[in-house]
């Protein structure tokens, strides 16, 4: 059985010798787990398609309750998410969060869009890109039911979410805040949503530390 499946690759795991693990988003899927095989041979046709954050539609062969991927039209690749490392880090904290708060078979249409969004916007729009993923973060949280007026927050801080949640498109790259401090609301939002789920990131010790 052959199925097409749009997603996002939030991230790329190794696999034996020379396969890797893709976790994908979709919509209508939520999160599939798919092998791709030989991505380390230099003649791979697949390689794009293997890396994290790539937008592309994905031909999975399903055997035995495994998928496989056996083909992928590249949509997007968000090149400057390998070319620029604030655009890596701040796309980074996006697909993993997706990652954690997502089931496999699951559908999650919002939590996609969402996603989907922040990427374009990390990766396209004007100015610190680290504005776009606070902004993802507050509308995920909204999402996922942690509310933001539980948790103690500076004034300084508590502004720049009411300032970043009320802003789009190109209003979000006008903000007036330093880059430490957008980098600072992203890690104060990620505290809140540890403390409400329990769950730990990697990409957030690793933003304080690039950052610091």
């Amino acid at each position: 059985m052959t199925r097409i499946l749009k997603a996002v690759c939030l991230n790329s795991l190794d696999y034996r010798d020379n396969d890797r693990l893709l976790i994908l988003l979709s919509a209508e899927n939520g999160k599939t787990v798919a092998r791709i095989r030989s991505i380390k041979s230099p003649k791979s046709k697949l390689k794009a398609a293997a890396a994290p954050y790539c937008y592309a539609e994905y031909s999975l062969s399903e055997k035995g309750g495994y998928s496989t991927v056996t083909g992928a039209e590249v949509i997007e690749q968000f090149f400057g998410a390998w070319t620029d490392a604030h655009k890596n880090l701040a796309s980074g904290v996006v697909a993993e969060v997706l990652e954690k708060f997502t089931a496999e078979n699951v559908p999650a249409e919002n939590e996609f869009a969402l996603g989907l969004r922040a990427l374009f916007a990390v990766n396209y729009a004007e100015g610190t890109p680290y504005v776009h993923t606070l902004k993802f973060l507050l509308e995920f949280m909204t999402l996922i039911g942690v509310d933001i007026a539980d948790a103690e927050l500076s004034r300084r801080t508590a502004a720049l979410f009411a300032a970043a949640a009320g802003a789009d498109g190109g209003e979000l790259d006008c903000l007036e805040y330093e880059v430490e401090e957008v980098v600072g609301g992203i890690l104060e939002a990620g505290r809140i949503i540890s403390a409400a789920t329990g769950e730990s990131f990697r990409t957030f010790p690793a933003l304080n530390a690039f950052i610091r």
